[in-house]
């Protein structure tokens, strides 16, 4: 099938005068639609070519019309270049959220645009979403799309956590390259299946600020009202009443107003002949701003004294459009309205004024132009040069020169033989990112006392950078193993130089052998364990469960506080899992379940699960809820851990729900014990003989099906196996395709001319000739299949029919009952 190339697109969502969008326009992402309530606004992103016209979309979201039409052009899009739209960026109006905001009423209706932003997020996917806003912003309340009342956070997890992993913070822009300082909300998702990247390598980089004086220090000082700079009307005298002129002209950088020792030069107003003294609601009202300080943020209303932090450093005056351009990252070419001339002059002093008010609020409103740009930059260099799309399908290339460090570590060479000897498969970003977020969350960020984690199997270092990430924001004293000294050299030279820990020790250590003088305990061990299978160890603690995960998570789960490994799939399932299964659910609090089916590893087709738990005493367990993400599936579930986890149940049943339960009231369960040949296979077929059944020689309606692919054994080979099937217990035997999503059975008579081979599981019980014809079909139905995908959790590989999974095989009760 032929494949499509990437291509950068976004759609803007409340994108005011398009300052925002300007990175994103300048990185080259082509801009599907870009959304806006005031003409006014619309009409500066037309006059600067952002988009084109059509794609330019003024009205309100919350009504039809607009919407619908932003939609309809995602939707022909899409359909035109077969590709998903790379990202949508919203900022809805903020003023409901704003401590600044002193006048709020019913915000309740406005804030809940962002509502709409989620809703067109979820109808056309795109690979990206950012929300960006006040610092209040994810806890602020909105309307949800059901009409229930809750914070912003929990709307975006409820509506668009199945199909995306996304990370919010609170961020001082200044740091992360806007020329100003603007403390706002962050927050981007990556689509699950863009497994190369993360959140967070998306985020802004890190670039400290410049001075103001660094900034606007060359332009020149304005001294008289409505002054004008020779040749640059944008950078003037805003006039305002001559009498305030007083309150600050004798005022030093850094000073307000407010602290003036004459009454009559503190804000004030005169009623009656009377002076009232303003009262001063904050601190950085009427204030002279620093020279050597990081430009202070920009307000919607920088055009007034009364502002925070509007005056100049020097002259008596509120920061020019030009100066505020540049603490914005505004280039100086962009226009604002059509009698521009050139980006400095216009026709008329008067057509900036009927313009001045808005460009303004534009600027206050806006996202600096280079948090956006780094933003788009990143998207960029990490995400679209390795994708393809097949049927709007993403498919990542196989290259060499990956952008991120994440990147760089998950996709390291390795030889066949190394990976088998030490199962090295190294986790892909997105899903330890996955894992790495919901483990951390349970502590609060930047607290003083540090964070002890253990990576037990650091194998290339995916967890590592991860928790690097992660580590400018949390503090993380980390500790690394391995066994192989190549691998740990590596890692040594990637990240001992340079990292955002407290404190990082990487060595060469078995963490299930040789690490007892570092045994303490930890707040968290994290990682994913190699997998497979060793010859059992009587001589060490750990060496009593063939799996190697297992090992892992019980040595784990004796040192640490909460755990969180990447395990097998069959770990919820398998019959050589239901020991520690029982373990876990009894001495842990199980707190998430992430299903990632088949996106772990680029390199091998293994299902997996993100198991996080916290080991808690008695009175603490069960007290928060299990949550539960499927990739696969595209949905999420959270309930009390007993119901998920059963223990009348011999699996764990992540995807239970109503309708599973009303089917096991219907059924008699652990009705049938099974069997499979272990003798069998092509090797041992002959020309002519006794035929081989197997899994895909079940047919539907207890028929057999002939296949290109059948073959024969010998008579004494077939009796051999016939003899082990008759020595069963029972007078009921079934055959099921042992490996199939797909469940179906038929009666299985001795001494017929065929036997089953190691793709069959034979089914043994007692069941009377009507509870047999009922089994056969009930196993039939699409309700059985329905009910045993979900008893399976919708694996796909790991589900032989073992001593686990045949209890799901359940014989109905009352036939009539059964649809």
């Amino acid at each position: 099938m032929n494949s499509v190339k990437a291509e950068n697109s976004y759609i803007s969502l409340f994108s005011s005068g398009g300052i925002g969008d300007i990175g994103f326009h300048d990185e080259h992402f082509f801009c599907i639609a870009s959304a806006e309530l005031l003409s006014k606004r619309i009409e500066i992103q037309r006059i600067n070519h952002i988009a084109d016209d059509n794609r330019l979309i003024c009205g309100d979201l919350l009504l039809p019309g607009p919407f619908e039409t932003v939609l309809s052009l995602a939707e022909n899009y899409m359909e035109e270049k077969q590709q998903p739209i790379t990202a949508v960026i919203a900022t809805p109006p903020c003023q409901g959220m704003s401590v600044a905001n002193h006048k709020k009423g019913d915000e309740l209706k406005r804030n809940s645009l962002v509502v709409r932003s989620i809703e067109l997020i979820q109808k056309v996917k795109p690979l990206v979403f950012i929300f960006e806003n006040v610092p209040a912003f994810m806890k602020t309340i909105c309307t949800g799309q059901d009409g229930i009342n809750r914070p912003i956070k929990d709307e975006i997890e409820s509506d668009l956590g199945a199909t995306y992993e996304f990370y919010s913070h609170v961020l001082q822009l200044s740091n992360y390259g806007s020329p100003s300082s603007r403390t706002r909300s962050l927050t981007i998702g990556v689509r699950n299946d863009i497994t190369w990247v993360t959140p967070l390598d998306l985020f802004p980089s890190k670039k400290s600020a410049p001075t103001l004086r660094d900034l606007i220090g060359d332009l020149p000082r304005l001294t008289e009202m409505g002054q004008s700079s020779e040749g640059d009307v944008l950078h003037s005298f805003r006039p305002y009443n001559k009498e305030m002129r007083s309150w600050i002209h004798d005022l030093k950088e850094g000073h307000s107003a407010f602290e003036n020792k004459d009454p009559l030069k503190r804000p004030h107003r005169v009623v009656d002949g009377k002076v009232i003294q303003n009262v001063q609601k904050n601190g950085d009202k009427y204030r002279r701003v620093p020279w050597d300080a990081v430009a202070p943020c920009v307000h919607t209303r920088n055009d007034i004294l009364a502002s925070q932090n509007t005056i100049h450093p020097e002259d008596d005056r509120v920061f020019s459009i030009r100066e505020l351009m540049r603490m914005m990252g505004v280039r100086d070419d962009y226009h604002w309205f059509d009698s521009q001339t050139d980006a400095g002059s216009c026709a008329c002093m008067s057509e900036l004024k009927n313009h001045a008010l808005n460009i303004r609020q534009c600027l206050g409103e806006a996202i600096p132009v280079p948090v956006t740009q780094s933003i788009a930059r990143h998207i960029s260099k990490a995400l679209t040069p390795f994708l393809r799309f097949s049927s709007q399908r993403p498919r990542r290339a196989h290259v060499s020169n990956w952008a991120s460090e994440a990147q760089k570590c998950a996709y390291v060479e390795v030889s066949e033989l190394r990976k088998k000897s030490l199962s090295a498969y190294y986790t892909e970003p997105l899903i330890a990112f996955s894992v790495v977020k919901r483990s951390l969350a349970e502590y609060k960020e930047n607290r003083n006392k540090a964070i002890k984690i253990l990576e037990p199997s650091c194998g290339s270092g995916v967890f590592i950078q991860i928790l690097n990430q992660f580590a400018e924001f949390y503090p993380i004293d980390l500790d690394c193993l391995d066994i192989d000294a190549e691998v740990i050299k590596q890692v040594k030279k990637r990240f001992q130089t340079s990292n955002n820990f407290i404190n990082l020790t990487i060595c060469r250590k078995d963490f299930l052998k040789d690490c007892s003088e570092m045994i303490h305990d930890f707040d968290l061990i994290i990682g994913n364990p190699p997998f497979g299978r060793r010859k059992l160890d009587k001589n060490s603690a750990w060496g009593k469960d063939p799996e190697l995960s297992v090992r892992f998570l019980r040595k784990a789960v004796s040192l640490a506080e909460r755990v969180a490994f990447v395990l097998p799939k069959a770990f919820l399932h398998a019959a050589y899992y239901q020991d520690i299964r029982n373990t876990i659910a009894s001495v842990t609090d199980v707190r998430h379940i992430l299903d990632f089916g088949e996106f772990t590893f680029h390199d091998a087709k293994i299902e997996t699960i993100g198991l996080v738990i916290e080991v808690v005493s008695d009175y603490r367990k069960g007290k928060n809820l299990l949550k539960i993400k499927s990739w696969p599936q595209e949905c999420m579930a959270a309930g009390p851990s007993e119901y998920y986890l059963d223990c009348r149940f011999p699996t764990w049943i992540i995807y239970r729900n109503s309708q599973f339960d009303k089917t096991v009231q219907l059924l008699k369960l652990g009705v049938f014990r099974a069997w499979r040949d272990r003798k069998i296979s092509r090797r041992l077929a002959v020309s002519s003989g006794i035929r081989v059944l197997r899994g895909r020689n079940i047919g539907m309606n207890g028929h057999l099906e002939h296949d290109s692919r059948d073959y024969k054994v010998s008579r004494s080979t077939a009796d051999s196996v016939s003899s082990s099937i008759a020595r069963l217990p029972g007078n009921s035997k079934f055959l099921a395709p042992n490996l199939s999503y797909n469940p179906r059975v038929i009666e299985f008579e001795s001494g017929k001319s065929a036997v089953p081979d190691g793709s069959c599981a034979v089914l043994y019980g007692d069941l009377n000739p009507e509870s047999s014809r009922t089994f056969l079909s009930f196993a039939d139905s699409k309700q059985f299949q329905s009910f045993y995908r979900i008893a399976c959790n919708y694996s796909t590989r790991s589900i032989n029919i073992d001593s686990c999974l045949v209890y799901w095989w359940g014989v109905p009760k009352n036939p009539k009952k059964i649809h």
